[in-house]
């Protein structure tokens, strides 16, 4: 039996099938399904950094300024097409040059982590790492940032003083600072992990990260001498952490205070030190790690080489404080820098009070606008900037614009 209808538009009879039978006919063969696309090994991050900054009073001068920086990097998962324990970083960066806290503000330790001058474009990572022991062991070689493995302060990450990302007693140390930020050094660093909690880790730096004389070069590798660091770091599940950590150079150093027949600064060796952090959680409050964590870092550096004698850094950070806004973070630092008798004769030598230390006081509030903004209002409050009796204490407020773009 069949069915016609006819169509006005068309004048002609067209067949309909019953729908009656339609349950009666037999099924076509499955689909197929396409398989899922593999995962690529390979991830493209794009990060820019802005921080728009305005000494209110004291310090060297009022006024306002910036620094940002644009940084991509491609990372590498060789788990992803077979390579088990094999990754891979290339990064670079382009700094846009900011002089605000010597500048402006007259202290020691620079009011923004991104803060860096000349401005440069630079190779600031390439390096490979093997795993082993299904994970339990690793080795990187490249250039790295020592920062990214060792004196890693994770609740201390928020803040945009740079005091807080490697310690002052480290940061301030070698002929342009270690392998961190803006300029990295080729090393060699391996890990152990004897179980989930404890884990050994040891780096050797090249002593110079790039060149002195040339800050804005794209990269340079000198070889000249070498920084050895260890660190140790127990866990204690996912509520806190404790690690202790050595230096030392095997290079010679000039002495701040002490001078040759000729009248130049004597160079000495013993350009060593030592840091200790400790870190967790103090009050949870949802699943998603909301919550109250605080830390306390303190380090110890060669006075009579070295600037900054000591170190001590300390805050409370709270994830979601305000109901519904679970990804915003809220924070308070203090971070102090004690010099050494070196450094206060140096001054005394150039015609400056100094004074034994500097103390920055800092509150700031992320707001996670989107998924690739945030918005950072921050205050900052030193004291003494650069021990020099002769600054007034400083203020200054700021706010970082934060993007982020990956694939």
């Amino acid at each position: 039996m069949s069915f016609v209808l006819a169509s006005p538009a068309f004048g002609q009879a067209q067949p309909v099938a019953d729908p009656t039978k339609a349950a009666n006919q037999p099924a076509g063969p499955p689909q197929d399904k396409p398989p899922a696309p593999s995962p690529s090994p390979f991830t493209f991050t794009v990060n820019y950094d802005l921080d728009l900054l305005d000494n209110l009073s004291g310090g060297r001068s009022r006024g306002i300024g910036h620094a940002d920086l644009l940084k991509g990097s491609l990372g590498y998962d060789g788990n992803l097409q077979g390579h088990e324990g094999l990754s891979a970083l290339v990064s670079l960066e382009h700094s846009f040059g900011s002089d605000f806290t010597p500048r402006r503000i007259g202290g020691f330790q620079a009011v923004t982590s991104i803060e860096a001058h000349p401005a440069a474009t630079r190779l600031y990572e390439a390096w490979a790492q093997q795993d082993f022991l299904q994970g339990r062991a690793g080795v990187k070689v490249g250039l790295i940032d020592l920062n990214t493995t060792f004196d890693v302060q994770e609740t201390a990450a928020l803040f945009l003083n740079a005091a807080d990302g490697t310690g002052t007693d480290l940061a301030d140390t070698g002929v342009n600072g270690p392998s961190i930020y803006p300029t990295t050094a080729a090393a060699i660093t391996g890990f152990w992990r004897p179980n989930s909690d404890w884990t050994l880790q040891l780096g050797v730096f090249d002593a110079t990260a790039g060149d002195p004389r040339h800050r804005s070069d794209f990269v340079a590798v000198k070889l000249r001498g070498a920084l050895v660091i260890a660190q140790v770091e127990r866990r204690f599940g996912d509520t806190a952490r404790v690690e202790v950590g050595a230096w030392d150079y095997t290079n010679s150093f000039p002495a701040l205070d002490r001078l040759g027949p000729d009248g130049a600064p004597r160079h000495v060796h013993g350009n060593a030190g030592a840091y200790g952090l400790i870190e967790g959680r103090l009050l949870k409050r949802g699943e998603e790690g909301e919550g109250l964590s605080g830390w306390l870092r303190i380090g110890f550096a060669n006075g009579d080489i070295n600037p900054a004698r000591r170190y001590l850094g300390a805050g409370l950070v709270y994830i979601g404080p305000i109901p519904g806004r679970d990804k915003d973070e809220a924070g308070v630092a203090v971070t102090d820098v004690g010099f050494g008798g070196g450094a206060r004769v140096a001054a005394l030598q150039e015609g400056r009070q100094a004074t034994g230390h500097e103390t920055v006081v800092e509150a700031t509030y992320r707001y996670a606008w989107k998924d690739w903004l945030a918005v950072q209002p921050d205050v900052q409050y030193v004291i003494r900037p650069h021990g020099d009796r002769h600054i007034d204490n400083a203020l200054m407020i700021g706010v970082r614009l934060a993007f982020t773009w990956s694939k």
